[in-house]
Formats: C-alpha cells, sequence, structure tokens
C-alpha cells in the first residue's frame, strides 16, 4: 500500500495487488527517486518506497486500487477476491483447544471444570490424537469408543466440537480413504510420475491434488456422516498442515517439481494449494447439512487471496513468549485486511 498527500494535504491510500500464486521475493527500500506509485503523490519531499518483486513461474496479474482512502481500497480489493462469510455466530465466542486431549473422560472432565469455575466457553477442539493412528476421518476406538454419545454431551449445553483434518493421507492399504483416493489416481505425482510420498504426522503420507475439481468433490463427500463415521451436525473442521507440510521435503514442503493431474509442477500454484483445501472442506458441511444447510465452520493455516470466503484462519504454531505476542498484533492487523477478517493465533 502507498500512503500520499494531494490538494489540501490530505492523506490518500493507493495499493497493488500482485497476483501470482509461485513463490515470491519482495524488496522493499526507500528512495527519493520514482516508484511505480509516485504518479499519485504530490509530496517529493517525501522518499518513495522502491520495491521488487519476483515471482518463480507463472503468470502474474497485477492490479492497482486508486482508493483514495483505506475504505476504498479495501472495497476495491474484496470486490476482486470476494468478501468474507458471515461466520456462524458460536465461532465468536470463547473456543478451548490443546495438544491434547487424552480421551473422552479427558474431554468431559475439562467441559465439566468450564461449568464449575463458571468460564463459559462454546467450542472444544480434538487435535490428532483422536484419530485412529492418525487416519483421518476416523476415531481412535479405544480412547474415543462413543463419539457421538461424546458430541451429544457437548451439544446438551450449546456447545460445539471440531476436529482436526489434515490434507496428508496415511499410506495405509487398509485405510479406506488412502485407498479410495488410490484407486481414482487422486494423488499428486512426483517427478517420476510415481505416487509422490512425503513424510508427515501419519508418517509416510501421500498428498491429495486439491487443485483438480474432481478430488475437491470426492474430499467434500469424505464429511458426510456415513462416510466420517462417528461425526454429528455439531462437529466441525480444522485445516492444519496445508501449506502443504512435508517434513522431510524441501524448507519443510513439497517438492517444486511435483507434478499436478493436469501435469502443472507444484511450483506453479503452491500458494493454492492451501486455499483448495479449505474450499474442499467447507464445500464438505455443506454437502452434509443438505437439504437444510447450515453456516459451515472450517479454520485453515494456509491461505491465499479469496481464502475468506470459506471460513477463518489462524496464523499456525507459536510461542509462549512476548516477542510473539507482540508479533501476532501487527500480523493480525495485516491478515484482517489483506487477507481473512476472522483471524486469530494460537
Amino acid at each position: 500500500a502507498q500512503e500520499s498527500r494531494g490538494l489540501g494535504d490530505v492523506y490518500k491510500r493507493q495499493a497493488i495487488f500482485w497476483l501470482n500464486s509461485s513463490e515470491t521475493w519482495v524488496d522493499i527500500a526507500k528512495d527519493k527517486k520514482s516508484s511505480i506509485l509516485s504518479m499519485f503523490s504530490s509530496n517529493v519531499e517525501d522518499p518513495n518506497v522502491i520495491s521488487h518483486w519476483i515471482s518463480e513461474s507463472g503468470i502474474i496479474d497485477v492490479f492497482i486500487m486508486l482508493g483514495p482512502n483505506p475504505k476504498d481500497v479495501l472495497n476495491q480489493y474484496h470486490s476482486l477476491v470476494g468478501s468474507s462469510q458471515l461466520p456462524p455466530l458460536f465461532s465468536m465466542a470463547y473456543h478451548q483447544c490443546r495438544w491434547n486431549y487424552k480421551d473422552e473422560f479427558d474431554v468431559a472432565t475439562v467441559d465439566l471444570e468450564f461449568d464449575i469455575k463458571n468460564i463459559p466457553y462454546d467450542v472444544i477442539w480434538l487435535d490428532i490424537e483422536h484419530t485412529d493412528g492418525k487416519r483421518y476421518f476416523t476415531w481412535d476406538t479405544h480412547y474415543f469408543p462413543t463419539p457421538e454419545k461424546m458430541q451429544e454431551n457437548i451439544a446438551s449445553k450449546g456447545r460445539k466440537m471440531v476436529t482436526i483434518v489434515d490434507p496428508h493421507i496415511k499410506r495405509d492399504s487398509g485405510y479406506t480413504v488412502y485407498k479410495e483416493a488410490q484407486d481414482h489416481g487422486y494423488y499428486i505425482k512426483d517427478r517420476h510420475g510415481s505416487e509422490y510420498q512425503g513424510w508427515c504426522w501419519p508418517g509416510t503420507s501421500s498428498y491429495l491434488d486439491f487443485s483438480d475439481s474432481k478430488v475437491r468433490q470426492w474430499w467434500s463427500e469424505r464429511f458426510h456422516y456415513h462416510n466420517y463415521k462417528g461425526s454429528t451436525n455439531i462437529l466441525y473442521t480444522w485445516n492444519d498442515m496445508n501449506e502443504p507440510s512435508v517434513f522431510d521435503g524441501p524448507e519443510i514442503t513439497m517438492h517444486k517439481d511435483a507434478q499436478h493431474l493436469d501435469g502443472t509442477e507444484h511450483r506453479d500454484i503452491h500458494n493454492l494449494y492451501g486455499l483448495y483445501v479449505h474450499m474442499a472442506s467447507y464445500e464438505g458441511h455443506i454437502i452434509r447439512s443438505q437439504p437444510n444447510p447450515v453456516r459451515p465452520f472450517v479454520l485453515s493455516r494456509a491461505f491465499f487471496a479469496g481464502t475468506q470466503r470459506y471460513g477463518a484462519i489462524w496464523t499456525g504454531d507459536n510461542t509462549a513468549n512476548w516477542d510473539h505476542l507482540s508479533g501476532s498484533i501487527s500480523c493480525l492487523l495485516y491478515t484482517s485486511d489483506a487477507a481473512d477478517e476472522e483471524d486469530s493465533v494460537d
């Protein structure tokens, strides 16, 4: 964004939207020489901000939003990428989440302690350990043998539950989700044409190609109650690790020469991956609630321009120290302007 002064020293605001989904670098310096936005400024005393934008690959679309005030800039931006969905009311309240609740008794105890201490809360979250060996859309039958009853107990107090569902799929031929996607050929391939493999929470994992509409539709259907056994209408979703995270990959993400189903290299659309995961999960909540759809709640760690159309975001893992707390303020101000008004930090 660029701030300038026009007639009468009234401050104005303009912005540039650089639309590219590959890895992008921005170099910023101050200089009194001309910049691309100097045409909007009549004050030559202030140094111009010189920026160099470098995207690795793909098509680059550049949009200039003329403002002239911050509200106008935001309206112009959201007219391009869409506005935020209206969140469900419960999502605006207090959420309780930690790694990790051990079992159903642990969940019930925490829920009861909130009541005993008269602390209001609306949502309790379950991290990855609630699953059967980190297989998403499943429950650990030893520690969470009656998930529907557990949710009914939460719902009886007007509360909701959120479970984590990540896009990396445990490579296990006995795991229905993995096998079905493999049979359909829905996984990203490596540069040699074999199923791409990477290491994440479940161990060796495969990664669905969410850039393909058929894959997104198939993923959305996994949220239906007859596919996601033990889920109910008060269960919502948390998409983590959807950059995508690959623990043994370069920079802890997917190799850039991995091949998507249409032959596109991952380097070209890397930053869209999380948006596509978010989109598919959101649509899954719409599908499962037919014929009377309810407003979804899906939280995503990765995001891109347009993410706000599908739900909330948060800024990822942090540390409980003052530096991270201080940094979270500017981070949330930025993301609420440029990405999603419903944003948060750990």
